[in-house]
């Protein structure tokens, strides 16, 4: 789904309360009211305009979050990285109060350039997000299938997980704008160490809360924060 035009984020989501779908009504006036409290928890960190974090303990971590090793890679070096890091952490809420939380806290703009080559030392670029949306096209559930080549309907499905119930299950969340429901964000930035070396820093932000036949909904979500000391030969 492509983005939308607008940047509805800034007046929908700072009004703090994030409804939620659920099956049943009473469990509805439930999560709501959490949804509010935990939403009001995470906005009461806010600051605006703070440079980009240099160091593993300057990147925020929104209010509630829960870390999950066994997610999370061993640290080491490959490819064109001298060490690669990453924390992962479970946040127990819908994905858009949390990207808001780290675009105000990064003070990211979307989708920018980052120009590496000018970062002085003990500095770092501004930081870019980039948004993902769920999409509804019907997805075959079969183990090893997915959507066919050009949107066809695999012939042989047995399983289906179809758009209609994904979006029902999602429409009781507040989105970006109408059906604009986020499903992945990302933060990026470089820093330089004193050494003169780069490093690149990624927040990843994942909805985790839709059921694997896409039919229910509820608020999780996922933190991946990444730290890439680049070689030389790749800066």
């Amino acid at each position: 789904m492509p983005e939308p035009t607008c940047d509805p984020v800034h007046s929908r989501l700072s009004a703090v309360a994030v409804p939620l779908a659920t099956p049943q009504a009473g469990s509805r006036v439930v999560l709501r009211g959490w949804a509010i409290a935990m939403a009001a928890a995470v906005v009461k960190v806010f600051t605006l305009g703070a440079p980009a974090p240099t160091t593993d303990a300057e990147v925020p971590l929104a209010i509630g979050a829960r870390r999950l090793p066994q997610l999370e890679p061993p640290v080491g070096g490959s490819g064109e990285a001298e060490e690669r890091s990453m924390r992962v952490y479970h946040w127990p809420g819908p994905i858009e109060p949390l990207f808001d939380f780290y675009r105000r806290r990064l003070s990211g703009r979307r989708d920018i350039a980052l120009d590496t080559a000018s970062v002085p030392r003990g500095m770092t670029t501004a930081v870019s997000h980039h948004l993902y949306f769920h999409t509804f096209a019907d997805s075959c559930a079969d183990p090893a299938t997915g959507p066919a080549a050009g949107g066809e309907a695999p012939a042989t499905c047995k399983v289906w997980r179809r758009g209609k119930d994904k979006m029902r299950a999602l429409n009781g969340r507040i989105g970006l704008a109408p059906v604009a429901w986020i499903e992945r964000a990302t933060f990026n930035w470089f820093s330089r160490d004193m050494h003169g070396d780069l490093v690149r820093w990624q927040v990843e932000l994942r909805d985790t809360g839709l059921s694997a036949n896409w039919q229910h909904y509820m608020p999780s979500s996922q933190i991946a924060i990444e730290r890439v000391a680049l070689k030389r030969s790749a800066q």
